[in-house]
């Protein structure tokens, strides 16, 4: 669906990416629930992305000896010089998925789930009385004729 809208929509096509990387993490987040392992998970993500790379960039991870986690990590830029952690704020959608599996599990938020919910039983009660006093002003309207 975000996707049919931003082709309706070009200025939602930020919003389609969102969606997708949300999707992704919430699958990522789903299979380290089920293996038990977010490293594994995270592991996994990171050689799935090493494949789908052009064959030289994987000769040159290969010929610089870069395998494991710790190579895969390193090879995604998670990691910077001497294992320093460097920001994720402009790295991909791959770096970002393996550096949130490899932090600790985000935590439930149930005051932002009540919120939210809150927002949108106010948006649906303000559209159902939107169209009641649509349906008033058509009623008006033709009595006025």
């Amino acid at each position: 669906m975000a996707h049919l809208a931003a082709a309706a929509n070009p200025l939602l096509i930020p919003v389609a990416r969102a969606v997708d990387y949300t999707v992704e993490r919430w699958a990522d987040e789903r299979a380290a629930t089920i293996t038990g392992d977010r490293r594994l998970v995270a592991s996994t993500i990171g050689q799935v992305a090493l494949l789908a790379t052009a064959r030289p960039a994987r000769l040159r991870a290969a010929a610089l000896g870069i395998t494991g986690t710790l190579g895969i990590t390193g090879t995604l830029g998670i990691t910077g010089a001497r294992g320093r952690p460097i920001s994720l704020a402009w790295a991909g959608p791959v770096p970002r998925r393996v550096a949130a599996l490899l932090a600790p599990p985000p935590r439930r938020q149930l005051t932002l789930l009540a919120v939210v919910a809150l927002l949108i039983a106010i948006a649906g009660a303000s559209a159902i009385e939107a169209a009641r006093d649509l349906h008033a002003l058509l009623e008006f309207a033709q009595a006025a004729r």
